[in-house]
C-alpha cells in the first residue's frame, strides 16, 4: 500500500528527529565545515523524502549511506577544494552527553585519508559496526577493519608526536 503524504511526512519527521543530529556530526567531520554539514544533512532528509521508503538496511545505514554519498560529491566540487576550512568541537554539535573532544584530534581526524576517516566517524563518533560500516560504503567487513586499523595507527602516530606514516 503507497503511503500519504501525510504518512510520508510524518515518517521523515521522525527521521529528522531521531537522526538529524547524528547525520549533521557525521558530514561535521567529514566535511570539515559545520555550515556545509548542514546543508549537506538537510539534502540527505530531501532524497529521503524522495525515495519514500527504506532499503534494505537499517534506517541508520540507509541516510547515512546517502549523506556520506553527498560529502564525497561535496569534496570533489571545485568549491569544496578552494576554500580553507577548520571545524571546532563547538561547531560541530556535538550531542551534551557526549565528550568534547580537543581540537587536536579533530585536526588529526581531517587530515586522516578520505576512506580511514569515513570509518573511523563512523565507528567512533556514530557508534556503528563494522556490518554497518560495510554495508554503507559498499565495500567487504575485512576492509572496514582494515580502514580502522590503519586510521588508529596514524592518529596514534601523530597524537604521540611520531613522525606521519
Amino acid at each position: 500500500m503507497a503511503q500519504t503524504s501525510l504518512e510520508k511526512e510524518r515518517e521523515l519527521l521522525r527521521l529528522m528527529d531521531s537522526y538529524g543530529p547524528m547525520l549533521v556530526g557525521l558530514c561535521s567531520l567529514l566535511l570539515g565545515d559545520a555550515h556545509l554539514a548542514q546543508d549537506v544533512a538537510q539534502e540527505t532528509f530531501i532524497r529521503a523524502w524522495q525515495q519514500g521508503k527504506l532499503r534494505q538496511e537499517t534506517e541508520k545505514a540507509w541516510l547515512s549511506r546517502v549523506a556520506v554519498n553527498l560529502c564525497r560529491d561535496e569534496q570533489r566540487s571545485r568549491w569544496f577544494r578552494h576554500v580553507d576550512r577548520h571545524v571546532t568541537p563547538e561547531e560541530l554539535g556535538l550531542a551534551a552527553d557526549a565528550p568534547q573532544e580537543d581540537s587536536g584530534l579533530l585536526d588529526s581526524v581531517h587530515r586522516l585519508p578520505a576512506r580511514e576517516r569515513e570509518a573511523i566517524v563512523m565507528h567512533y563518533w556514530n557508534d556503528m559496526s563494522p556490518e554497518e560500516i560495510a554495508s554503507v560504503l559498499g565495500i567487504d567487513r575485512a576492509t572496514v577493519f582494515r580502514r580502522l586499523a590503519r586510521g588508529r595507527k596514524r592518529l596514534r602516530i601523530e597524537l604521540e608526536g611520531g613522525p606521519a606514516p
